[in-house]
């Protein structure tokens, strides 16, 4: 229970910095900035909970190499399932859109042909483009979108993950 509690302290920790951070400024690489922000809130909390050197009560401690690395798993999933959570509220999913439209009407909700008429005017794909754009991970050479050394990189990553996990090709 003990490794437990530091693996969501210190998840709760990346988040509260990430929630300070944006309070001041939104950066403009926000999912770059929030895996960075928990990146470097786990090697704080590792240097502060781990090794000879560590200076957490010793209730706080991480005692073997194992439980460093439970928390240093934990905290990645985590890490990584927020980024996921966060793009999705971030970009306005299709279904983010409708429940925030619906949830702001008050008791008499949306009608259908309204929310169909706010999708057709907000596109996803539209949103996502411009998000890569935005991040790097592609470029427009007249008119057509190409990957960059960055988006080559994420690409891959998400190629082999895909054979790893025995996925078909596609979407």
């Amino acid at each position: 229970m003990r490794v437990f509690l530091i693996a969501m302290a210190l998840s709760a920790a990346g988040f509260a910095v990430q929630w300070a951070w944006w309070r001041i400024r939104i950066p403009k690489r926000q999912t770059a900035a929030i895996l960075a922000t928990f990146t470097l809130v786990l090697l704080a909390g590792l240097v502060v909970t781990a090794g000879p050197r560590a200076i957490a009560p010793p209730a706080w401690r991480l005692e073997s190499m194992w439980e460093v690395l439970h928390v240093t798993g934990f905290h990645v999933a985590a890490m990584l399932a927020y980024v996921v959570a966060y793009s999705a509220l971030e970009e306005r999913s299709p279904s983010m859109t409708i429940l925030s439209r619906v949830a702001t009407s008050g008791p008499d909700g949306r009608s259908r042909d309204e929310l169909e008429s706010l999708l057709k005017r907000v596109s996803p794909v539209d949103i996502r483009i411009a998000a890569m754009l935005r991040d790097g991970m592609v470029r427009d050479e007249g008119g057509h979108l190409v990957l960059t050394a960055k988006g080559h990189a994420w690409a891959g990553l998400f190629s082999a993950w895909r054979r790893l996990l025995k996925f078909g090709k596609g979407g």
